[in-house]
């Protein structure tokens, strides 16, 4: 997951230590003029405001939702949606920012976990693709975010980041023979289009294809 260029905030990254390790590092690079720390209330208010942001841009799409519109799902007025953003520019960036914070926050947990690179790679794969289909309407309300504004990502680049560990892999003789960035290409590939399929088709066997993606990659690295 990659989290949103903007002032104030968060950026999720998955760092390659050394060759034995992957450590989980969350770094706040957050504007000084971001305010005062958030209290359990109003982190909960910005949260209902955020989900109502994703059900109207889900249903009624990018241009009709309006903040009228978010504060009616929201169940609160107007003034208050925006008292918390100012903007609409700003429930975009939070709601761009929740998205990727949790889901390098979720992967990470498993990735860490993992003592071996197969086993690192394959909780990359199994925890990226898990997040996407637990959080396709989210995930939906980010694609059309991405389509309709110019807010984009500013994290570690992934393939980078998958090309380093399988590199090391191969060295260690935990992989097999290929080219470390093709294959990381081809990763994120599967994992960025299922981004899209998966929120375009609700109906689908969600478990089989992460199987089958995990199995795939699996295979392709073995020794």
């Amino acid at each position: 997951m990659q989290a949103p260029r903007r002032a104030g905030t968060y950026t999720a990254a998955i760092h390659l230590v050394d060759t034995d390790r992957l450590i989980y590092d969350l770094t706040m690079r957050s504007n000084p003029e971001a305010g005062p720390q958030l209290t359990r209330t109003q982190k909960a208010r910005r949260e209902d405001i955020v989900a109502a942001a994703i059900t109207v841009i889900n249903r009624d799409g990018y241009a009709a939702a309006s903040v009228d519109k978010i504060a009616r799902d929201a169940g609160t007025t107007k003034s208050t949606v925006l008292y918390h953003f100012k903007t609409k520019d700003a429930i975009n960036e939070a709601l761009l920012s929740s998205l990727f914070e949790d889901g390098a926050a979720y992967m990470a947990a498993y990735i860490v976990a993992a003592e071996t690179r197969p086993e690192k790679l394959r909780a990359y794969v199994t925890s990226n693709l898990r997040y996407i289909a637990d959080h396709a309407a989210h995930v939906s309300a980010v694609h059309r975010i991405l389509q309709n504004t110019k807010l984009r990502p500013d994290i570690d680049d992934p393939v980078a980041w998958l090309t380093r560990l399988l590199a090391e892999g191969r060295q260690s003789g935990e992989f097999g023979a290929f080219d470390p960035r093709v294959v990381a290409l081809s990763i994120r590939a599967v994992i960025d289009g299922a981004a899209f399929h998966f929120t375009a088709h609700p109906g689908l066997d969600f478990d089989l294809y992460i199987c089958e993606a995990t199995q795939l990659f699996d295979k392709a690295t073995r020794p």
